[in-house]
């Protein structure tokens, strides 16, 4: 059920979408964006941007970036460890993958609020791995700080714990040129050299254009690391609507599409071919208290039309759902990362990242994650639809039974009866009583036992000993070389 398909909700019509589009190209070519990378800005005034060297303004024609956007494939498979794994990006289908690299944690046992450190991404990962409905991990590597782990090497050990722990699509970072080369050299162990990377990538990255309009020395230079290796790139836009770009979510579209955009004209004239997402975790301030509000419902408004937007170009949509302003396992939290992953899914965004985290991304949380694979595959059972045919319109079996008769003991009770329905593997249904005997478990107690139950008997694929072995011994010289400064 992994990987239907959405596209159903739109809330742009085909004109606004256009009349964004305009303005997008307009700010491009005449407001410019800011390249504080010198070798991109190179790439791209030799690529026929107008440039301005005293503010590294760059001013960008909307023919270069039509030509960029011909060039960017709108389909691409990213491969797992496990071929059953592979996540195949097209039109309209919907996967769904945590964001465990957070500085914080919940702790299991206590449920306070701690730094992550590396046992944990081991134990995220491995949760992750064995929850049905995720396929691709914003993993360890992307961590800018892991509890007792040096900084200069988070992003090496982060990597090795993830892909030990789960066969499926782990993330790395885009952050400087040496860090994304190393998690390209480890992604390249992993698929068994360069060459077979290239041919099947098995490694993505999220390069943060800066709001307003700045693409940072940092990540650009990440962006071209993975562009020359033809790795994923995930333009990952984060608007606070009303600070760092317009309060108009229209504003906010047209400001969100010249830096994705900018970004992917980078990538094509660099590599040809470069797979790319249109990436969205734009949302509000909050103006009462000042900061990010992930877990708003502008964020999945924003969400829906960044999926048109990103059809109109013919990209894949990388968004933002299953997160909260909720510190807790609560109502709030509830009702702010279903609204937002339905809203996501039904909009037909093809890779949404978000679940297990709370308080705006800040903090991750293995219960979290458990709940959230339940709410993802209610998802996908909506997305699903209702199958209409001669069979499911049920007329023999109704004519069958009759008035007054029942269907349990009908084949095609029996024939259907999985196939329409969705069995929740951790929401209670049962009566009050069958509920107090079995302990009165609130859904916090019932997914902490699940996650028990996972770190206890699940046993992700292992990891070929002697690609642990070379991943290692580069993690080693990594360190070496860190150690001297």
């Amino acid at each position: 059920m992994v990987g239907l398909k959405g596209g159903q909700l739109e809330i742009l019509s085909q004109d606004e979408v256009y009349k964004i589009h305009q303005k997008t190209m307009e700010v491009l070519e005449n407001v410019g964006v800011k390249v504080l990378e010198p070798n991109a800005f190179k790439i791209l005034k030799d690529g026929g941007a107008e440039i301005d060297p005293k503010t590294n303004r760059v001013y960008l024609p909307e023919h270069m970036v039509k030509e960029a956007l011909k060039k960017a494939p709108g389909e691409f498979t990213l491969h797992a460890r496990n071929p059953k794994y592979d996540v195949k990006i097209e039109k309209k289908r919907v996967y769904f993958g945590p964001m465990i690299g957070r500085i914080y944690i919940l702790d299991l046992e206590t449920g306070k609020r701690r730094l992550t450190n590396l046992k944990d991404v081991e134990n995220l990962c491995k949760v992750v791995d064995a929850m049905e409905t995720y396929r691709l991990i914003h993993g360890g590597a992307v961590m800018p700080n892991i509890d007792g782990v040096p900084g200069r090497v988070t992003h090496v050990l982060g990597y090795i714990a993830s892909v030990k722990n789960t066969s499926k699509v782990v993330k790395a970072t885009a952050r400087g040129t040496q860090r994304a080369k190393d998690c390209l050299k480890m992604a390249a162990i992993l698929a068994g050299g360069e060459e077979e990377l290239r041919k099947k990538p098995m490694i993505y990255t999220t390069v943060n254009p800066i709001s307003p309009l700045q693409h940072a020395t940092d990540m650009t230079e990440g962006l071209l690391e993975y562009a020359k290796m033809g790795q994923p790139v995930d333009f990952g836009v984060e608007i606070q609507a009303g600070a760092t770009g317009p309060v108009t979510l229209a504003g906010v579209l047209v400001q969100q599409g010249a830096e994705i955009l900018s970004g992917v004209t980078i990538a094509q004239l660099v590599n040809p071919g470069t797979p790319v997402f249109y990436g969205t975790c734009s949302t509000i301030m909050d103006m009462k208290r000042g900061h990010i509000a992930l877990g708003a419902i502008e964020a999945g408004i924003l969400n829906v039309a960044s999926a048109q937007m990103a059809r109109y170009y013919n990209l894949p949509c990388r968004g933002t759902a299953g997160d909260t302003e909720s510190k807790l396992i609560d109502v709030q939290n509830g009702y702010e990362r279903a609204l937002n992953l339905l809203l996501a899914s039904l909009a037909g965004v093809n890779y949404i990242f978000y679940p297990g985290t709370l308080e705006s991304a800040r903090t991750i949380s293995l219960e979290q994650l458990v709940i959230d694979d339940e709410i993802c595959g209610m998802i996908y059972r909506v997305l699903k639809g209702i199958k209409v045919d001669e069979e499911t319109l049920a007329y023999d079996v109704i004519a069958k039974v009759g008035p007054g008769g029942h269907y349990l003991d009908q084949m095609h009770t029996l024939k259907y009866l999985m196939e329409e329905q969705y069995f929740p593997k951790i929401s209670d249904r049962e009566t009050r009583e069958n509920w107090e005997k079995a302990g009165s478990k609130d859904l916090w107690q019932v997914a902490r036992e699940k996650v028990r139950e996972i770190l206890k008997k699940h046993e992700p694929d292992p990891l070929d000993k002697e690609v642990e072995k070379q991943l290692i011994e580069y993690a080693k010289e990594v360190e070496k070389r860190e150690s001297k400064g």
